[in-house]
């Protein structure tokens, strides 16, 4: 909804269109397998706090503090994700520590000015009671009907047409599981007695008279006769056959004369089914930034047929760069606002006031994971590019080993370590035929 005034034009975000999308994001397997993806991947190695510009100026934490980032900030950076993912902002309450607000708690009105948007967060049941100590931070910003922007919202008419091939296909096996038979009427080869029938040429009242020698009558010997053949057959096959055959004759109906059974028409459903589902996943997975073939492995590995595990690693790794950045540069503000005070204790005294900000505000970062090979993390590390510590902290992250484990120093070189070159020697003269 959105109201239009000369001095301050204004929207509101829709409540019911934020509750179906996160139901749409919760509900898709593919989308909670990408959205897992990006957050283990990000949170694998945990979160790192440092000053400046990061560079051995790593923050020593109480334990408290190491409590409260484990227990706290890190299910946060979880839902910040998600958030993100299925709206394109994340609603956030800053207290002791950051939080972000469940869908129902609030809602939103954003005012458009000529830089940009401002967010207005209100308490659920009242008109114009802001929440406080509560921001909102936005990376897909909506447009200005109110409309969502977020990677989810653009995938959801996708899934409702992948989830109705879905519904369609099972309606279509039920059907052939138990068809509906029909019965088709054969007309006589003689079509003027057919004619006479019609017409009624043929009443005679003679021929509602019975005659016992045209009827199938049977007398009391031999109904006495029939019920001892009963129960013989009793007694000779038993209880639990006879009620077996009296259960099989319970589903023979027998069909009026002229009447046979004819096939039903049966539905073979979509041979592309499994297709579509493969291209739909494509698209679904590339919005969010996520190959398919890291998450589903096939024969034919993509649509082109072709499996390229380099290429699939770059991509991914810029999403996780991407992700990396834009959630650090929200958690650095986050973490700031809580312990400013402390911020505010270190900048007294400063002369420039920006610089010193610069200096001692706090940064939150992402170690991931690097997608190199060992052997090209080693060839950087010979060539002089990172130093011992870097390169060790990465082999032991490609190997999902605890950064405990490493060595203080590295080990001396020898032969073992480091190949040495070969000696060339000159090849052997080649002898003179004698003559």
């Amino acid at each position: 909804m959105t109201s239009q005034t000369p001095e301050n034009p204004s929207f509101r975000i829709n409540l019911h269109d934020l509750e179906h999308v996160w139901n749409c994001f919760h509900q898709s397997p593919i989308i909670h397998m990408c959205s897992h993806l990006i957050t283990s991947q990000l949170l694998n190695n945990g979160i790192r706090f440092c000053e400046g510009s990061c560079r051995d100026n790593v923050i020593d934490m109480d334990a408290q503090k190491e409590m409260l980032v484990e227990e706290k900030w890190v299910p946060f950076c979880s839902d910040l994700i998600e958030s993100i993912l299925a709206y394109g902002f994340a609603v956030v309450h800053v207290g002791e520590f950051p939080s972000v607000l469940k869908l129902g708690t609030y809602w939103l009105k954003v005012e458009i000015l000529e830089t940009g948007y401002d967010w207005k967060v209100y308490k659920r049941a009242s008109a114009d009671e802001e929440m406080e100590n509560t921001y909102v931070f936005s990376i897909y910003e909506p447009l200005t009907d109110g409309t969502l922007n977020s990677p989810v919202f653009k995938i959801i008419p996708r899934l409702l047409f992948l989830r109705r091939l879905r519904e369609t296909a099972v309606t279509m096996e039920t059907i052939r599981a138990n068809p509906v038979v029909y019965s088709e009427i054969k007309e006589s080869g003689n079509s003027e007695a057919n004619i006479q029938a019609d017409l009624g040429t043929f009443a005679d009242a003679s021929a509602a008279e019975t005659d016992n020698t045209y009827k199938f009558v049977r007398n009391r010997q031999e109904m006495a006769l029939l019920n001892q053949q009963k129960d013989l057959y009793d007694q000779y096959m038993g209880r639990r056959r006879t009620s077996a055959v009296q259960r099989s004759l319970n589903g023979v109906v027998p069909l009026p004369i002229g009447h046979s059974v004819k096939a039903p028409p049966m539905n073979t459903g979509r041979t592309d089914l499994s297709n579509l589902h493969k291209v739909i996943e494509e698209e679904v997975c590339a919005t969010l930034g996520v190959p398919r073939s890291m998450i589903i492995s096939d024969s034919g590995g993509g649509l082109n047929g072709s499996t390229n595990t380099e290429s699939t690693h770059e991509t991914f790794m810029h999403s996780l760069i991407w992700w990396k950045k834009k959630i650090g540069i929200i958690l650095s503000e986050i973490y700031n606002m809580i312990y400013y005070e402390e911020l505010k204790v270190k900048i007294k005294g400063e002369s420039d006031v920006y610089e010193a900000k610069k200096k001692h505000s706090v940064n939150v970062y992402f170690p991931v994971t690097p997608f190199v090979k060992n052997e090209t993390l080693r060839q950087l590390y010979e060539q002089g590019v990172i130093s011992w510590h870097k390169y060790a902290m990465y082999a032991l992250m490609n190997v999902s080993l605890p950064i405990d484990d490493m060595e203080d120093n590295p080990p001396e070189i020898d032969v073992l370590l480091f190949e040495k070159p070969k000696e060339e020697t000159a090849p052997p003269a080649k002898r003179q035929k004698k003559e």
